[in-house]
């Protein structure tokens, strides 16, 4: 396995923010620089559509990001419109005038100043509405912690997928939430988003945001994959890690829907 997979999602999550396993020692100080990519088209009015690119830095370093500046970033929405993303601060490519639609294909092009091409594709789902976000107690390790509780009625009819990512006093939680629907198909979901550092528990007055995403299958394995190695351990990589990036680069572009909930525990 290369490299560079250990630091796709990583970077990805940085920046915004089942397969088998193997325990990987890997030596990344000295691998060259790769573009990770972490773009979204979504339904929501404010932030309209964003492209982060940024290079992968030194795992031993101070994590610190990258920015790719200076590309030529555009979007055609189902072959139709093209649309134009300046650089509306470092490394970070916007236009609000795009937002998308359930049901349609947005194509990805970047142009880096050197004239390498970065594509990808993605169809943005149906939205699945986030009825409630609710606190819950949880056993864990003898004792007993608060952790949050999204419901939603997943539809009839199989092949949604969705993403999760929480918010404690408007910090991004590490951990990546990733669901299909083969266990709730047409049922509520009553699945707790249970984070993994000891760090990040809820305490009383903590201000808890969750984001639900509705993703299409690429993107929902894109998460996965990173959910079952960022869970406890790290350097645990699926061997075939995915992304839907064409070209010299990594990460993921995706067309989804956005909503958000929040919660005060009490």
């Amino acid at each position: 396995m290369e490299k560079k997979y250990l630091i796709i999602a990583v970077s990805v999550l940085l920046f915004s923010m089942t397969g088998c396993e193997k325990v990987i020692d890997l030596e990344l100080k000295h691998a060259a620089p790769v573009i990770v990519v972490d773009g979204q088209v979504t339904n929501d009015l404010t932030a309209g559509s964003v492209v982060k690119l940024s290079y992968t830095n030194k795992v031993k370093s101070d994590n610190s990001i990258v920015p790719l500046t200076g590309a030529n970033v555009t979007i055609q929405e189902d072959n139709g419109a093209v649309y134009s993303l300046p650089e509306v601060s470092t490394g970070v490519y916007q236009n609000k005038g795009l937002v998308g639609s359930t049901n349609k294909t947005y194509n990805l092009r970047v142009v880096t100043t050197d004239g390498l091409t970065i594509t990808s594709s993605s169809k943005m789902p149906v939205m699945v509405n986030f009825d409630s976000l609710v606190v819950e107690d949880f056993p864990s390790f003898g004792k007993v912690i608060k952790v949050v509780t999204p419901y939603f009625n997943d539809p009839v009819g199989t092949g949604n997928n969705y993403t999760f990512f929480m918010y404690k006093n408007g910090r991004l939680i590490k951990d990546a939430f990733a669901f299909d629907d083969v266990f709730i198909e047409g049922r509520k979901s009553t699945f707790p988003l249970i984070y993994s550092r000891e760090a990040d528990e809820f305490k009383k007055g903590d201000v808890i945001d969750v984001v639900m995403n509705c993703v299409d299958n690429a993107n929902y394995k894109y998460w996965f994959s990173f959910s079952q190695s960022s869970t406890g351990r790290p350097f645990a990589v699926p061997d075939n890690p995915v992304s839907n990036i064409k070209g010299k680069a990594i990460g993921i572009f995706s067309a989804h829907t956005y909503q958000k909930r929040t919660v005060t525990v009490q």
